[in-house]
């Protein structure tokens, strides 16, 4: 949690129509120009730490499982107030941003909207499983951090347009199945030599948005529902995938569009 992130490097494809195309038509006209390097850069920016935010908050709900989990009480006390108290800590940790003075961070204003509704959401989903998470059946809860993940990514994307969401080369909700830019993201974080925390990302002028990939890597309580023995069924009903501490457990994709 302490290690300070690490930027990624923009791999920017552009055709000969976009900002090299010395030999385009209208490559006067600004309509025909791709985005500028700076605009990338921002949108990269942002990019990364909307993911870093989502992780942030997948790992509180991490660290709070084993309460979550407990029958020997209903009311846990962790309320939407207590999800983003800690999730402010977290953040801090990973990005040296202050979620409660993001004014004074050296941020784009649209980044500073995004982060916001990104917290906003998060604590909405956090209200909106209360029951499940003080529930008094013996059962355990099923809130654990891909649950979060997904619903706030979901709601997130669609407040905001920007897309958010969790994937892995085989991931159990097909919905978060990987199209071909992610699952060649995915195979390289897979290499246990592969820099960690490392972003990938492509952006193409045409497209106008920016795809970027946030590796995810499993903690000691993702091993209880993902870890050995490998095809055990877990707590949620899913055979268990073998993983160790430490390896990579997936990404979150971000794909933001870029202004000119």
């Amino acid at each position: 949690m302490t290690q300070m992130v690490l930027w990624g490097v923009v791999v920017w494809l552009v055709s000969a129509a976009t900002v090299f195309g010395e030999t385009a038509p209208n490559r006067g006209r600004e309509s025909d120009r791709g985005p500028t390097f700076d605009a990338l850069i921002e949108a990269e920016k942002t990019a990364r730490l909307l993911a870093v935010l989502l992780d942030s908050g997948r790992a509180v709900i991490s660290e709070n499982q084993p309460p979550f989990d407990s029958t020997s009480k209903g009311r846990k006390g962790f309320t939407p107030e207590v999800f983003e108290r800690q999730l402010v800590e977290v953040f801090r940790s990973r990005s040296g941003l202050d979620l409660n003075d993001l004014a004074s961070a050296r941020l784009s204003t649209k980044a500073v909207r995004l982060l916001r509704s990104l917290v906003s959401v998060s604590k909405q989903v956090v209200a909106e499983v209360q029951d499940q998470i003080n529930r008094s059946d013996g059962t355990v809860s099923g809130f654990i951090p891909a649950v979060l993940g997904a619903r706030a990514a979901a709601q997130f994307t669609k407040q905001t347009g920007v897309q958010l969401k969790q994937t892995a080369l085989a991931p159990r909700n097909p919905v978060n199945a990987p199209d071909p830019f992610e699952q060649a993201a995915l195979r390289d974080f897979a290499d246990p030599a592969y820099p960690r925390e490392k972003t990938i990302t492509e952006v193409t002028a045409q497209s106008g948005v920016l795809h970027l990939m946030f590796p995810l890597y499993a903690t000691r309580h993702c091993l209880d529902c993902h870890g050995e023995p490998k095809g055990e069924i877990d707590k949620t009903g899913y055979p268990k995938e073998g993983l160790q501490l430490g390896y990579n457990a997936g990404a979150i994709s971000v794909v933001i569009p870029v202004k000119k």
